[in-house]
């Protein structure tokens, strides 16, 4: 039951993570393997914020605006011009690239020290049932529950959230029902980068900063998001969470050796029933 509870909150950032995946894919089919940088990005955005003498709400705010419009601009310039069609998959290599450089930038500009995110963190641990759990990450687990019904309520509920369901589901009919594939686009990855921003601020408020705090929660957040389904928003969290959960009780377990690496196996023998994920949908193309 410890391990359990563990893995839950454990699974909340990792569900925060998958659903950068997830938005990116719904409505431009692509991923930003940059991701992980990103999430660092943010770290370090706060703290550059907070240098200014602001108030630790007002930095977060602040780099999460920053590294949205990042999002932004990678769409536009790394990702579009190298995403023509379903079978375009150059922006793989394009995305792959931009990590490699904004990894070089971070270590060249930060150096590879550990730092500390003050004013953000819940200190201690909250008993639940007997177990003890890190309240930061309870935070970051009620944040991502959070997020999650926040974009379900958004593309369910609201008008524009339809316009992203209807470019996600079929890009040139909503192109020539005079809808904007692009804008689109240039929001999801402006939400998605946000979002991986906001993962990598409060994560690291828990566990400190470096450049390659994004890169341990990429493969995670990744895994999460195909356990859950890549184009299903509920199905990041639910991913997160099984990743989560088995990761942890496996490795109290089994040791750190085998759990380290039980996430993916459970991850592949989900895909090898489901191909489309826990909650994600078949989609069939006409041919």
């Amino acid at each position: 039951m410890d391990s359990v509870l563990v893995g839950i909150t454990l699974g909340g950032l990792y569900g925060l993570v998958a659903l950068a995946f997830v938005l990116t894919f719904q409505t431009t089919r692509t991923l930003n393997f940059a991701l992980g940088e990103f999430i660092t990005a943010g770290g370090f955005a706060f703290l550059a914020a907070v240098a200014l003498d602001l108030p630790a709400w007002l930095a977060v705010v602040i780099a999460v605006l920053v590294i949205g419009l990042l999002g932004m601009v990678t769409e536009r310039i790394v990702v579009r011009p190298f995403n023509s069609g379903p079978h375009d998959i150059r922006w793989f290599l394009t995305t792959a690239g931009l990590s490699l450089i904004m990894l070089d930038l971070l270590r060249n500009s930060e150096g590879s020290g550990t730092r500390a995110l003050n004013g953000i963190g819940v200190e201690g641990f909250t008993s639940i049932a007997g177990t003890k759990v890190s309240s930061q990450f309870l935070l970051i687990l009620a944040l991502a529950i959070g997020v999650t019904l926040a974009l379900t309520w958004f593309t369910q509920r609201t008008t524009l959230g339809t316009i992203f369901r209807a470019v996600a589901e079929d890009r040139e009919t909503a192109s020539l029902m005079g809808l904007s594939p692009g804008l689109v686009a240039l929001g999801a990855y402006a939400i998605a980068m946000s979002i991986a921003a906001a993962a990598g601020i409060m994560y690291s408020a828990e566990v400190g900063l470096s450049i390659g705090t994004g890169q341990g929660l990429l493969v995670a957040g990744f895994a999460a998001a195909i356990l859950g389904g890549l184009d299903s928003i509920p199905g990041a969290m639910v991913g997160g969470l099984a990743y989560g959960v088995s990761t942890v009780v496996a490795t109290d377990w089994l040791g750190t050796a085998v759990g380290g690496v039980i996430g993916l196996v459970v991850t592949v023998l989900v895909l090898a029933v489901r191909p489309q994920g826990l909650l994600g949908r078949v989609v069939m193309e006409k041919v």
